[in-house]
């Protein structure tokens, strides 16, 4: 069964540790993986962040599909959207409100960014679960407030926001929920029950989970093969498609 992971990473970790294209690609092989989406959290600079991921693109065109990220703070954020998105054909938006430090709620230049994106068909990640400023709730309201859009809540709320997350993006339907992070098996599963195989969608976040558990924990689950080709890579192939405003 092919295998396609919709979110991981590229650059120096939050410890320091170094990693390459070459790297990531091997270890994704390594477990049958043949497509990533990545976005890079390494640094202080969104340019350069997204130059790193633009040149593994360029390096692994078959295999790597580019995500912009995006600080909305940023005074050239619209614009790093139409270099990236437009100019570059990243795949989708990447928010990461714990990492650049604002509340979503509190930040109205999301509504002109998101209604940027929309000119694009692209879908939109967000980190999902770290509190105070990257809880569910919040970003459901612009999930509402932009039906257009293709929103997916990484790491299922994580920890803290598990079944929350569910509950917040269940009669949200352009929300998907991404899986990788996410070990508690009673989070797992309502996810596939309440909202479908096909709103659940695999991920590694490499480099900082290891590939192989996060693969393996869905055959521990008991799934149906059509519930496993949705998570694994059919899922993740919708995404991908950009759409028509």
């Amino acid at each position: 069964m092919k295998i396609y992971d919709v979110h991981s990473h590229l650059g120096k970790t939050s410890s320091g540790e170094k990693n390459t294209p070459t790297q990531l690609v091997n270890e994704m092989k390594e477990y049958g993986i043949s497509k990533v989406g990545i976005s890079s959290l390494s640094g202080i600079s969104i340019r350069e962040q997204n130059d790193l991921v633009h040149n593994a693109m360029l390096e692994y065109p078959e295999f790597i599909e580019g995500y912009a990220f995006i600080n909305p703070k940023s005074a050239d954020a619209i614009e790093e959207i139409k270099l990236c998105v437009g100019e570059y054909g990243m795949n989708a938006v990447k928010f990461h409100s714990w990492k650049h430090g604002y509340y979503p709620d509190n930040c109205r230049q999301l509504y002109d960014i998101f209604e940027e994106i929309e000119n694009y068909g692209v879908h939109v990640q967000m980190h999902v679960g770290t509190a105070p400023i990257s809880t569910p709730y919040v970003w459901a309201q612009y999930a509402k407030a932009f039906p257009n859009i293709r929103f997916v809540f990484t790491h299922i709320g994580y920890y803290e926001f598990g079944y929350s997350t569910i509950e917040a993006v269940k009669d949200l339907p352009n929300v998907s929920v991404e899986t990788s992070g996410q070990m508690e098996v009673g989070v797992l599963k309502k996810a596939i029950d309440t909202l479908g195989s096909e709103r659940v969608v695999f991920g590694v976040d490499w480099p900082y989970k290891i590939t192989n558990i996060e693969i393996e924990k869905f055959y521990e689950m008991e799934l149906s093969e059509a519930q496993l080709e949705n998570i694994f890579y059919k899922n993740a192939e919708r995404l991908w498609e950009r759409r028509g405003k």
